[in-house]
């Protein structure tokens, strides 16, 4: 075998798949990150440190604490904008970006995001983390 005139294409396959799969992982990765993030949602108000004590102080409100380089908070961003409509009348939501109001993060304990918190008059009544699908977040302003 030593004399073997085997093409080297051939002889390491296994390498070029390998420098493919990297290439189109590497290709993945850019794409996702190109995507614009929502920032403005119809019915959703953004929170500051400055505005969140005003916006959260009366009737019920579900807070999005999020990152914009947050994969699970961008596939969050069309749940939202389904589920807004889908509100009763006595609840609005607001989004919180961690990085521009830290202090707000740090405030409320919140080390994963997504995470939500429901308000109501001003006080946390509930909260959970991770991805959360229209269902689940109407039952969470419903008290469920």
């Amino acid at each position: 075998m030593e004399n073997c005139t085997v093409c080297p294409f051939t002889r390491y396959w296994y390498v070029i798949l390998a420098v493919l799969i990297v290439g189109w992982a590497v290709y993945k990765f850019v794409q996702s990150r190109n995507q614009p993030v929502i920032h403005d949602i119809p019915g959703v108000e953004n929170l500051t440190s400055a505005n969140f004590a005003a916006a959260t102080a009366s009737g019920i409100v579900l807070v999005d604490f999020w990152a914009s380089w947050c994969g699970p908070c961008r596939m969050q961003m069309p749940i939202i904008v389904e589920t807004v409509p889908q509100l009763p009348a006595n609840v609005k939501i607001a989004k919180v970006n961690i990085d521009e109001a830290s202090d707000l993060a740090g405030q409320f304990k919140v080390e994963i995001v997504p995470t939500w918190i429901v308000f109501k008059d001003g006080k946390e009544i509930s909260r959970t983390s991770g991805v959360q699908q229209t269902p689940d977040l109407l039952k969470m302003v419903e008290g469920k």
